[in-house]
Order: structure tokens, then C-alpha cells, then sequence
């Protein structure tokens, strides 16, 4: 297939195949949002461009791997100090006298001289 077919217009050099249809682009961004949305995979696809275009694969993320550390049991945490007028906000302490009576009452036993 000559050039010609492959990229009719000139403003467009990226070249995305399908397998039901074909796109262009005029930038790799452009082809790399198309393949992102539809979710792609290589297999369902055939990227091409122009000459004096390339197409650069983006590096995948090495996979870190982290060093073995030994669990530490940390200490309960400790309560937060309540604002007294909170406190009493919160659970309110009744606060009452108490009434003592005599021992005896003098009601029923007047003193007699």
C-alpha cells in the first residue's frame, strides 16, 4: 500500500488501525488518548506514522520493592485532654445538698423543764 493511502492528508502522521476502522492524528498525544479511552490493548491495534514521525512507548514504572521491615507495636495513643466546660457540657454532674434531719426530733419529745 503506497504512502499516499496509508496518510491522505499531511497535517495528519500518526495512523491508528483497527479492527473496524482507521483513524489519524497530528500528534501522538492525540493517538495515545484514543487508545487510553477506548482501553486498548497492542493486540487490538497497529500504530504507524509518517517519515521524519516516530513513535515513542512510554517507559512502564519499575516496580519498587520495598525493604522487609519488622512490625512495631506502638503504644496506645493517649486521650485527648476535654476542655473542663466541655466536659460538663457533655456529661453533666448533678450537683445537690443533701438534707440532714435530727437524730431525734424535738417535734414529737419537747424538752421539758
Amino acid at each position: 500500500m503506497p504512502v499516499k493511502e496509508k496518510f491522505p492528508w499531511e497535517s495528519f502522521p500518526y495512523r491508528l488501525e483497527l479492527k473496524d476502522r482507521v483513524a489519524w492524528f497530528q500528534c501522538q498525544e492525540h493517538m495515545d488518548k484514543e487508545i487510553a479511552r477506548y482501553k486498548l490493548r497492542p493486540k487490538d491495534y497497529k500504530a504507524s506514522c509518517k517519515r521524519g514521525y516516530k513513535i515513542v512507548k512510554p517507559e512502564k514504572p519499575k516496580r519498587k520493592i520495598k525493604p522487609k521491615v519488622e512490625k512495631v507495636i506502638k503504644p496506645a495513643p493517649k486521650p485527648k485532654p476535654v476542655d473542663k466546660k466541655r466536659k460538663e457540657l457533655l456529661s453533666p454532674v448533678m450537683k445537690f445538698k443533701t438534707i440532714q434531719f435530727d437524730k431525734q426530733p424535738k417535734l414529737l419529745h419537747p424538752k421539758r423543764k
